[in-house]
């Protein structure tokens, strides 16, 4: 029977005119090259090397024996070259990394269209920008903008943050002071609620308030720290309160009537997200910039 590492190592002993040269190249001892070509030479009928002081001689059959075979053993082994990289480049496990809160709005329904890949939850986006510049995984979604040399970035959604509660909180009040524009009644009645937020240290609360009050430190009690801003909105839907939250993930609340919404501020700036990756994973960074261009919310890649 036929078989296939005979002619790949009668190759290799011909190109080089070498036994052990041929076993360095295939990974192999020099006596298991010998006892190929020894069968090779059985299975032929013919002596194709005789052995010198420094290696090995094709004789006239081996030459006539590598015109039949050289060419379509090399396009078997580009074709198995070609397969092993198509294989290797399917099979990468892609690393991303996301704070957990956003997960759910970015990437539930989009892991379909994703094989092979691996969530890491990181709430600091210092520690998402270092982990991707150190090439420790392989792109993150964070909310500042990165300029670094080393780096791909694309910004992918914008979202202000928002007021959302429970469908049972009555804001006729708030409407009111809403209406006739009056802020500091609007902060009083926000200070009187049940809050919600995923973080102990209020970051989005906040936030709403040095844009829409112009006070760093608003006069809120957090009576639930749900670390998780999915499941916060979740708990919101069962408990009466109020919470900040992106509009993004709080959308499906909304359509659905669970939760209502509180007051969206004209005076708070949209607050973006970029993926980023390293430029050795192009490829990687093209299929998500891809993937979140189907919602219409990526944006042209920029190179630092």
């Amino acid at each position: 029977m036929i078989n296939l590492e005979w002619y790949r190592t009668f190759k290799a002993a011909y190109k080089h005119g070498n036994y052990s040269k041929a076993a360095e190249e295939l990974f192999m001892s020099q006596p298991a090259v010998s006892n190929q070509m020894s069968m090779l030479e059985a299975y032929v009928g013919h002596k194709l090397f005789i052995r010198k002081s420094k290696g090995v001689e094709a004789t006239e059959y081996a030459k006539f024996l590598n015109n039949l075979i050289i060419e379509s053993l090399d396009t078997l082994e580009e074709v198995e070259s070609m397969y092993s990289r198509n294989v290797q480049k399917e099979e990468k496990l892609y690393i991303l990394g996301i704070s957990a809160h956003l997960y759910k709005s970015f990437l539930s329904n989009k892991l379909t269209n994703l094989k092979h890949l691996s969530i890491r939850f990181e709430e600091k986006n210092e520690l998402l920008f270092d982990l991707v510049n150190e090439q420790e995984i392989d792109a993150a979604i964070i909310h500042q903008e990165v300029q670094t040399f080393d780096l791909l970035s694309c910004k992918i959604l914008s979202a202000p943050l928002v007021i959302v509660g429970h469908p049972d909180v009555n804001t006729s009040e708030l409407d009111i002071h809403l209406q006739h524009g009056d802020l500091r009644k609007t902060q009083q009645w926000l200070e009187q609620q049940t809050w919600f937020s995923h973080m102990s240290t209020n970051p989005f609360i906040k936030l709403f308030w040095l844009h829409c009050f112009n006070k760093r430190r608003p006069k809120v009690f957090t009576n639930y720290i749900i670390p998780n801003e999915y499941f916060m909105l979740q708990e919101l839907t069962r408990t009466e309160g109020i919470a900040v939250t992106l509009l993004e993930n709080a959308k499906a609340f909304l359509e659905n009537g669970t939760l209502k919404l509180i007051w969206q501020s004209s005076t708070y700036p949209e607050r973006n997200y970029y993926l980023i990756t390293h430029k050795k994973q192009k490829n990687f960074f093209e299929l998500l910039r891809d993937l979140f261009a189907e919602d219409g919310s990526a944006k042209s890649p920029k190179i630092w």
